[in-house]
């Protein structure tokens, strides 16, 4: 296996089930449209001035493959997800006319796919930790595993060199298929969420759909929220759950996204899902955990927009310094790669129906038929960002994970993009004069529900401007501290 080794969470369902979806048909086509750069970039864009110690795009060749891996918490839900992703591959495939380019190329692919489930429970730090192992060393573990029964198959047969057993040759053989698993990580695209809603105001709701429907759905107040809820590690459940268990995830796993760059050419990516309804509804000074506040949902993504920025902001000041750590002017220069070996894109994927609705606990049987005929009207009287499908929904996920990173716009390189407008009861309604932090990269489509990737510029939130560095120093922090903790706890169980 020498292709792409892309890792997604909460894959089991929803728009995380849709991503995996596209990204194996997109990558069974000899010319995926999803590749094709779709937004104007200046030529002497932010990317493309960066000095390419490692390539900016990706070499598709069916031969490669690709391994998926879909981190989930419930390994049953996980295999039956992956049963059903496995056979739309194969219906898309057997759709192709037969004898046609495109047929061939997808089915020389197909028998390179792999798709691989490894659990992940982002409420526990531990499991967090426990993934990045496993992935990590699983490479080094199952071939000293290979290495050790070769080297026993030639002991306990009195064999030559190169001489082996036929039950031992098929099992060395098996381990060395299993040794190059996850060789590398090419893509973290961090999908799974969760919010702590306790019910719908189902009146408030209805009065938000006739008066403003675009904002009612695109910017839904009515979704209430409970705080104080903690995870068994005593932190705030959605902010675990959306950002810091990902935050984890990632640093546990970076050394394996640097080794896909230097072993391949091109750059790691890391996406970071985010919503439309992200909002800065916290107080950073004493809730960044964010267990007081009664909106943990929006406030969790937005530090996801504001995370991820001050990932890549950072990593793009170390590239444009070539690596040189004082010149970058970067504190904690271990938090990125030294040469652009790993990138950082935040991305959502617009308002499509998902299982995350049950979480309302909504009274009305059928309520489902409802919200998606709310969905067509919102959609046809003028918002792009509602989408029918997951699959469509993906369409900004896969885009970003594997377009040349040069036609990749930052707010540098749009300086005429303003934030949108939002509600009255939106935190960034009132913004004086609006200054654009970066760019969301969305799904969207027309009202006759054609999909293409799109962008929204995310306001600096001019209370506090460098509250994303601020939280990343946190977080950076406190992932060190349970790093360390687990580390002690794993040496005391040896002695």
């Amino acid at each position: 296996m020498t292709g792409l080794v892309i890792v997604v969470t909460g894959a089991n369902g929803g728009v995380g089930f849709g991503i995996c979806h596209r990204l194996l048909v997109q990558l069974s086509s000899p010319c995926p449209t999803d590749a094709r750069p779709s937004f104007d970039v200046p030529q002497n864009g932010t990317y493309a001035s960066l000095p390419h110690v490692v390539k900016d795009e990706y070499d598709f060749s069916p031969e490669d493959g690709v391994t998926l891996v879909m981190a989930c918490r419930d390994p049953k839900r996980a295999q039956g997800a992956r049963v059903k992703l496995l056979a739309l591959l194969d219906k898309h495939i057997a759709g192709l006319p037969s004898g046609t380019v495109e047929h061939s190329y997808a089915t020389v692919f197909r028998r390179g796919v792999r798709v691989e489930l490894e659990t992940l429970d982002l409420a526990s730090v531990k499991s967090a930790l426990d993934f990045g192992k496993t992935v990590s060393k699983k490479y080094v573990v199952l071939c000293i595993s290979a290495l050790s029964l070769h080297h026993a198959t030639l002991s306990t047969r009195g064999a030559e060199p190169g001489q082996v057993s036929d039950a031992g040759s098929a099992k060395s053989t098996k381990l060395n298929r299993l040794r190059s698993r996850y060789p590398y990580i090419s893509h973290l695209i961090f999908n799974a969420g969760t919010a702590t809603y306790s019910h719908l105001d189902i009146p408030g709701f209805v009065y938000d759909l006739f008066t403003q429907p675009i904002f009612a759905i695109q910017h839904p107040t009515r979704n209430i929220q409970v705080n104080g809820i903690t995870s068994k590690d005593h932190l705030g459940y959605a902010w675990q759950c959306n950002v810091f268990g990902h935050y984890v995830v990632y640093r546990s796993t970076q050394d394996m996204l640097i080794k896909y760059a230097r072993a391949k050419g091109p750059s790691a990516r890391v996406l970071w899902m985010s919503s439309l309804d992200a909002e800065p509804s916290f107080d950073p000074a004493d809730d960044w955990q964010l267990t007081k506040t009664v909106h943990s949902y929006q406030a969790s993504k937005w530090q996801v927009d504001f995370l991820c920025h001050a990932l890549e902001q950072r990593a793009i000041r170390l590239q444009a310094a070539g690596g040189d750590e004082r010149r970058a002017g970067v504190s904690f220069p271990e938090l990125v790669a030294p040469s652009g070996e790993i990138h950082h894109v935040t991305i959502s994927p617009g308002v499509v129906a998902t299982s995350m609705s049950a979480l309302l606990k909504i009274p009305i049987p059928g309520y489902q038929w409802l919200m998606l005929a709310a969905f067509w009207v919102v959609r046809f009287i003028g918002s792009r960002h509602v989408l029918m499908t997951v699959y469509a929904a993906a369409v900004s996920a896969v885009h970003l994970a594997l377009v040349p990173l040069r036609a990749v716009p930052t707010a540098a390189d749009v300086p005429d993009a303003r934030p949108e407008e939002y509600p009255s009861w939106h935190s960034y309604c009132d913004l004086p004069s609006p200054r654009t932090a970066l760019l969301r990269f969305g799904s969207e489509n027309d009202r006759w529900g054609k999909e293409a990737p799109g962008f929204v510029p995310v306001p600096v939130w001019e209370a506090h401007p460098n509250a994303g560095e601020v939280l990343l120093e946190r977080f950076e922090r406190l992932y060190q501290a349970f790093a360390a903790a687990e580390e002690d706890r794993a040496k005391g169980a040896l002695t």
